[in-house]
């Protein structure tokens, strides 16, 4: 997918990290990712791992590696197999620190990945685990002022918010947009969606 406040880096093609956390705890889709509407076909599965199996004994190189990986996330995804997308997603992001390092920035994306898919299972703390990480690696990638970073800090105010710490949640949210308005035209999306979550948290504070 094409947009950098998800997909970040060009060597890990984002398969969920376009979608926006929702602060009712669901998932509310920017993009299109199939999901549940095609026969699930084992065959399918079978020949993407074997390509996977082939790939990593030949030691091939790491962004082909990844790419197979990411098609096997989009594989369980299109099936609603959050279970075995989650699964596959921590084996590429153990791949993508060994090939890369654990501070790289092609690393931060599978993270992303990672938190968002909790997110949608409700489990917030692994969530806010994934998205911590990713937050320091994009910083140290992009600087404190960067799209990638006001993107990460916005999601982290969603799940602190979920979480029930409205107090950090705000924090993130007014960070998140003043991050916003040194990257984005004042009237961008990402600008007004960030503007009205730091609303709501103020609101439920009072």
């Amino acid at each position: 997918m094409s947009d950098s406040r998800s997909t970040i880096t060009g060597n890990y093609s984002s398969t969920v990290a376009s979608e926006e956390f929702s602060p009712d705890g669901g998932i509310s889709m920017l993009t299109t990712v199939a999901s549940g509407s095609a026969v699930r076909d084992p065959e399918v599965e079978s020949r993407i791992i074997r390509r996977l199996e082939e790939l990593e004994s030949a030691q091939a190189n790491k962004e082909l590696v990844i790419e197979v990986y990411n098609k096997l996330v989009r594989y369980y995804l299109r099936h609603d197999d959050l279970k075995k997308a989650s699964e596959t997603l921590e084996r590429t992001l153990s791949f993508a620190k060994s090939a890369y390092g654990e501070k790289h920035p092609g690393v931060a994306p599978v993270l992303i990945e990672l938190a968002f898919i909790s997110y949608q299972q409700s489990k917030y703390e692994p969530a806010k685990s994934y998205l911590e990480p990713a937050l320091e690696i994009q910083e140290k990638a992009y600087g404190r002022v960067s799209e990638q970073v006001a993107f990460v800090v916005h999601k982290l105010g969603r799940v602190n918010e979920a979480l029930g710490d409205l107090a950090v949640a705000e924090e993130l949210y007014l960070r998140s947009v003043t991050t916003y308005q040194n990257t984005y035209s004042e009237d961008d999306s990402q600008i007004l969606i960030a503007r009205n979550d730091l609303s709501r948290v103020r609101r439920k504070r009072k």
